[in-house]
């Protein structure tokens, strides 16, 4: 908005050169927007102050407000998880290895040159076009 009023202004100011030799007959326009930028300042100073509030008054209402009934300390709360929690199923590292290796089967694993034997053994080379 204030770019447009500028613009405008540069207009009149240029045709008012053209017009007349000079820009004394645009100084009414000049007057309108300072009396504008006046009444906006009145405004802002004159606007109501918002709702704040002081920070006894903020701790009061917060102190009503909240509900501390169900807070625990860390003991107690320690307490309660290690009576949810499900310790059956957990596993140390030894043991987990364990069942790793029992699962695991090794009879048809390879080295890398048996495998490289086996794999020439069956490629038919001659069949191979470069």
């Amino acid at each position: 908005m204030a770019d447009a009023d500028l613009h405008s202004l540069g207009v009149l100011i240029k045709l008012d050169e053209i017009l007349f030799g000079n820009i004394r007959f645009n100084s009414i326009g000049l007057v309108e927007q300072v009396e504008n930028i006046n009444n906006q300042i009145n405004m802002i100073n004159n606007a109501s102050a918002p709702d704040v509030y002081t920070r006894p008054e903020v701790n009061e209402i917060f102190d009503i407000k909240a509900d501390k009934s169900e807070t625990y300390t860390k003991t107690e709360t320690d307490t309660l998880l290690d009576a949810k929690a499900d310790k059956t199923d957990s596993y140390t590292k030894t043991e987990t290895d364990t069942l790793l290796n029992a699962k695991a089967d090794r009879t048809d694993t390879y080295t890398k040159t048996e495998t490289d034997t086996l794999l020439d053994d069956k490629a038919d080379k001659t069949e191979l076009i470069d």
